[in-house]
C-alpha cells in the first residue's frame, strides 16, 4: 500500500515581516526545500514537487512510502512526523502545512 501526505505551501509564512534579511532568505528557502527533499529521499520516501512554484518555492510537496501490513495508517502519521521534523531541523517548519 501506498500511503502519501500532502504539504501546501504557507504563503503566510513567506511575508517579508517574517524575515530579518529578505534578499537572503528569498535565495536561501529554494534550497532548504532542496535539502527538505533530499533528506526525505535519504529516509526511503518518494518526493514529488508540484511544478507551480512560488518565488521558486514549489507550492505543494507530496511524500509517498510504500508499506504493507495492518499498521499502514500508523504509518501515515509517521510521513507527518518525519516531514515536520526535517523542516523544523532546517528551520522551516511553517513554510508547508
Amino acid at each position: 500500500m501506498k500511503i502519501h501526505q500532502q504539504f501546501d505551501l504557507n504563503l503566510k509564512a513567506l511575508k517579508p515581516e517574517s524575515f530579518n534579511d529578505l534578499p537572503r532568505a528569498i535565495n536561501g528557502v529554494p534550497l532548504l526545500v532542496e535539502k527538505l527533499t533530499k533528506n526525505l529521499l535519504e529516509q526511503g520516501y518518494i518526493v514529488i514537487e508540484s511544478s507551480a512554484r512560488y518565488m521558486g518555492i514549489p507550492k505543494t510537496i507530496t511524500v509517498i512510502k510504500d508499506f504493507t501490513g495492518p499498521f499502514a495508517i500508523v504509518f501515515s502519521s509517521k510521513i507527518n512526523d518525519d516531514f515536520n521534523t526535517l523542516s523544523r531541523k532546517l528551520g522551516m517548519e511553517r513554510l508547508f502545512e
